[in-house]
């Protein structure tokens, strides 16, 4: 069951580019598949249409996240206490160490697993939405999602004495990863669409849509699922979320398909094209993109984006039920508000920006987006440093919500990273750092457990050692900003390898935020 939601970063172009496709200067939504009656047909209408739908799926995600790590950690507790009973074990009986630390390992194992998988996945249906549609391989990836939504019951339920027996079976979930490439290829689809029907002047506008909705389920779906796991047990939820997904199929209905047509050449190029081209030509560019790694301030980026992608969500909400006696759905109300901080940092770095770059400042693009992702880097570092030194609630919740003030370091990172290559040089760029958010999600899952497990060995001020390794890890990537300087001269091609030959390639800009 591959439960964690994560947030990723989009870029706003297609899967995979095409470099003998000039770039429109304005939708060409003329030149699309002919629609339905019912389905809407203005660029904004489309837009609003995705960002429903990203607020549904995040919302639900959420929803569920908490509620079945609940139901995770009794059957954990089941098995600690040899209890075969039917109903829930009080969940204060299920902090004590032995379970804590078995469901600290379990969950950063899920996070691991379900990160590979969709590293494996994710370039084939990236394939599979340029050929056929962003519409239908949305969809594919939602039917997997649904179905990892619609078996949280059944495992947790009827199934609860497997996984108390061998709570890893719940690892297999993971598996329908691979019928569709779930959440991240459909948000990805989700934001390619949006790409299709925006002009150069909407585009901004139109992300903005789509981070709104985004982040308004990131903010609804902890504070609903926790409100009513606290007031009715956490299965409510659980089912709740499984009536969203007729919902989402539901508000689908009303997306055309956005990908153009091809043009009779480029059908004719395609169909040259096998599949073991196409994936030969990625694994090509994928190899290309690590010459990009001779440029010392790139590999210092690749190095932030390393550290800084090891989320500790799983660990937070356990941390806090575990040290200070909450309940795992008030945890998740806490989660609410902290949204709220995070969208408002988000709304206000353009303005903090656009003052940096003002005569009165004077500074450029580069050194504004670097000295921001320092500043964030520095304040996540010192939020993480107060975590560790935090003996009681009060603390720990200033020092965490002082933390969701650098929420926007790993957009600004790209930025500042996109600025020493070429347009043409940025998908191999982009597919770099999805390469090393993967290995940073990999590693940091075991790395968080393994600090939790020896927090509660250990006891006293050690039990925040999770927050004591994040303090280091932002502070090694600020100290590796430091380093960074920027692009001197002209680009040079023999530092990332061939480059592209078609002068109109798409280049796959990052969406500035700032």
């Amino acid at each position: 069951m591959s439960i964690p939601l994560q947030t990723y970063d989009h870029e706003d172009v297609p899967f995979l580019d095409h470099p003998d496709e000039p770039i429109p200067d304005e939708p060409i939504y003329g030149q699309r598949r002919p629609t339905s009656k019912w389905h809407v047909r203005s660029p904004r209408a489309i837009v609003l249409v995705i960002a429903s739908i990203n607020f549904v799926l995040v919302m639900s995600g959420l929803m569920l996240l908490l509620p079945v790590y609940r139901l995770i950690e009794d059957a954990l507790c089941h098995a600690h206490y040899h209890d075969d009973s039917p109903g829930l074990i009080d969940e204060m009986k299920c902090k004590v160490d032995q379970v804590q630390s078995r469901l600290a390992f379990l969950l950063g194992w899920l996070g691991v697993v379900g990160s590979v998988f969709n590293f494996i996945v994710a370039y084939p249906y990236g394939l599979l939405a340029d050929r056929i549609g962003r519409k239908p391989t949305a969809l594919f990836a939602f039917s997997g999602v649904a179905v990892s939504f619609l078996l949280s019951p059944l495992l947790l339920g009827p199934g609860a004495n497997v996984i108390r027996a061998n709570p890893y079976v719940l690892l297999t979930g993971t598996l329908f990863t691979f019928f569709g490439g779930g959440a991240p290829v459909m948000l990805r689809a989700l934001y390619a669409m949006a790409a299709d029907v925006s002009s150069a002047e909407e585009k901004a506008k139109h992300f903005f849509y789509l981070t709104m909705g985004t982040t308004a389920g990131a903010i609804l779906g902890p504070l609903f699922g926790g409100l009513l796991m606290e007031s009715f047990g956490p299965w409510l939820p659980i089912w709740i979320v499984t009536f969203t997904v007729p919902v989402v199929f539901f508000i689908f209905a009303f997306l055309p398909e956005t990908l153009a047509v091809d043009t009779k050449e480029r059908q004719a190029t395609t169909r040259q094209l096998t599949l073991r081209q196409h994936v030969a030509q990625g694994v090509q560019d994928l190899v290309r993109s690590l010459y990009m790694m001779r440029n010392v301030n790139i590999a210092l980026c690749m190095l932030v984006i390393l550290f800084t992608s090891s989320a500790e969500t799983s660990i937070l909400v356990q941390y806090i039920s575990k040290h200070f006696g909450w309940t795992l759905a008030e945890t998740s109300v806490l989660l609410a508000p902290r949204g709220v901080i995070n969208l408002l940092v988000l709304g206000l770095l353009p303005k903090l920006g656009d003052r940096l770059v003002s005569p009165r400042y004077g500074f450029t693009a580069f050194e504004k987006d670097l000295l921001l992702a320092k500043v964030s880097l520095c304040v996540s570092a010192l939020s993480a440093l107060g975590r560790f030194f935090s003996g009681s609630i009060g603390p720990f919740l200033v020092a965490l919500f002082i933390g969701s003030l650098g929420a926007a370091e790993s957009p600004l990172v790209r930025a500042v990273v996109s600025s020493y290559v070429q347009p043409s040089f940025t998908s191999r760029l982009f597919a770099l750092a999805g390469m090393f958010e993967v290995i940073g999600t990999v590693l940091g899952g075991p790395v968080f457990a393994w600090c939790f497990g020896k927090g509660l060995q250990w006891k006293g001020l050690w039990t925040g050692l999770p927050w004591l390794y994040m303090a280091l890890a932002m502070g090694l990537c600020a100290g590796a900003l430091m380093l960074v300087r920027p692009r001197n001269g002209d680009f040079e091609n023999d530092v990332f390898g061939e480059a592209e030959e078609d002068e109109n390639a798409r280049p796959a800009n990052p969406v500035r935020l700032v």
